[in-house]
């Protein structure tokens, strides 16, 4: 068996011990500075750009060190699926993510472990699951629509529409709304607090993650007391929510039996004297996913625009599908035509693909286990790169060229040659994004509209498209100006 594709090993029969050929110390890696380790070679804000350059040069399976902590980075597709598989029994999130995260008020689903986790997901995704999507998709139609005339008001008047901006309103409303019940509006709201607040909570995880020191914990600077106002922000808002959405329920007690959102169910299930769902809990998960539900789809909007916009030929491919489905309607108005869109959902594996949201998942292991013939001690942080395969010629050839014709098949492919099954645009495993249904749906309504009703420009005189981490990875800038296309 090829020792980078092992399936991991957790356990060896009584009296037998686990079976492995090298230990951590015999992987390759970068030299180590003494004490620093390669901490001076980490970019802060593009930590897995490095990761990817180590990965063409140690390959699938190496090692670096930061101030003399030892970290593994994984990269094979199928290493990297059956670790992601493996949570939360042998693997947890790294620890010190997810403190910092919840010193920012996020909790929950995404930072909960072991039963916790159990009892959190099943009733999040409750709220999030296909037939809820399906049911709140005219009212994502009401959304988009809004985006659109948003849009066309400001090309008519020679206004820049600043994309990046509308993509994150408009997912913040989205979410609120499919999981809290309620239409904020962010999108024609410029002042909106909430989604202030909610950029700087992000900053501040992207700083805190790359901060050599947790100096915040002793010391607070002004960017700090900044973001604990931001958290506090968020938190009353999601705790108006709630309050709201228990005062509504109190008038309509059917709602208890059939909740119409997430936060109905999280508060029927919390309010039921036999739960062991607690009110903190329920904060923390409607927190999560306002934040979650924000950041996430409007980047991989925002990516899939940049490269839309640079591939011209691309460009026409997808307006050519959309015109087709849509006709003369300005958007998509049927749920079914929403799966009549291939080249769309092509376009954005490609975005995936190169630029992930998510292109390193932090895990420690629970217990001693093999990893890729690999002895991996209990509490080992692991660093399982999402974009290692996905990058690699052997897998997609001319792999640095943006090309959505490469996930259009005409026969389905064999499972072991499936590309999907490269990619992680949602994660993998137990711990799968509960929130996905409504991402694509969401990707699939706004850029199906886009592509419709208006011509990209990129603006090539703008300064270079950085990735930068911000806990997910951001487009530094979305410089695309938009034109009315002619009917």
């Amino acid at each position: 068996m090829d020792a980078n594709t092992a399936i991991i090993e957790t356990s060896a029969p009584p009296g037998k011990e686990l079976v492995y050929s090298r230990t951590i110390s015999d992987l390759p890696g970068p030299r180590p500075q003494p004490v620093l380790g390669n901490l001076l070679q980490l970019n802060k804000r593009q930590v897995h750009l490095t990761i990817e350059k180590w990965i063409r040069e140690f390959g699938p399976a190496f090692r670096f060190s930061v101030l003399g902590n030892t970290v593994v980075v994984l990269s094979d597709h199928a290493v990297v699926t059956a670790l992601l598989r493996e949570r939360p029994d042998v693997f947890r999130r790294n620890d010190g993510g997810i403190n910092i995260m919840k010193e920012l008020k996020i909790a929950g689903v995404f930072t909960a472990e072991g039963e916790d986790w159990r009892n959190q997901r099943k009733l999040v995704m409750r709220g999030l699951n296909a037939e809820v999507v399906r049911n709140y998709f005219p009212t994502m139609v009401h959304m988009t629509e809004r985006m659109l005339q948003r849009w066309k008001i400001a090309v008519e008047n020679g206004k820049p529409v600043d994309l990046q901006r509308d993509l994150k309103a408009m997912a913040l409303d989205t979410i609120v709304g499919i999981a809290m019940g309620y239409d904020i509006d962010a999108l024609n709201d410029d002042g909106s607090q909430l989604q202030r607040d909610i950029d700087n909570i992000f900053q501040s995880l992207g700083r805190r993650a790359a901060a050599m020191y947790p100096y915040w914990r002793h010391v607070k600077l002004p960017v700090d007391r900044a973001a604990d106002r931001s958290a506090a922000g968020v938190e009353k808002k999601v705790a108006e929510f709630i309050a709201n959405t228990r005062e509504r329920m109190k008038q309509n007690p059917h709602l208890r039996l059939k909740p119409t959102n997430m936060l109905e169910a999280m508060i029927a299930t919390a309010d039921d004297p036999d739960s062991n769902f607690t009110d903190q809990e329920l904060i923390g998960n409607a927190i999560t996913s306002v934040v979650g539900g924000e950041d996430t789809t409007a980047n991989s909007i925002a990516w899939m625009v940049n490269f839309l916009a640079q591939n011209p030929a691309a460009a026409a491919s997808l307006a050519a599908e959309v015109d087709a489905v849509m006709g003369d309607a300005p958007l998509v108005t049927e749920w079914e035509k929403m799966a009549q869109l291939p080249y769309l959902d092509a376009t954005h594996n490609e975005s995936q693909r190169l630029r992930s949201v998510a292109p390193l998942v932090a895990v420690r292991s629970n217990i001693e286990c093999v990893v890729a013939d690999t002895l991996i001690p209990k509490n080992t942080l692991i660093f399982a790169s999402t974009i290692g395969t996905a990058r690699d010629e052997a897998h997609f050839p001319q792999a640095e060229l943006f090309r959505p014709e490469r996930w259009i098949f005409q026969e389905k492919p064999q499972e072991s040659d499936d590309p999907m099954r490269k990619l992680f645009p949602f994660g993998a495993g137990p711990r799968l994004c509960p929130g996905r249904f409504l991402a694509l749906t969401e990707i699939r309504m706004v850029v199906s509209m886009l592509m419709h009703n208006f011509e990209l420009e990129f603006d090539h005189d703008a300064p270079p498209v950085k990735q930068l981490m911000n806990f997910f990875m951001v487009p530094s800038a979305v410089p695309v100006r938009l034109k009315l296309r002619a009917r």
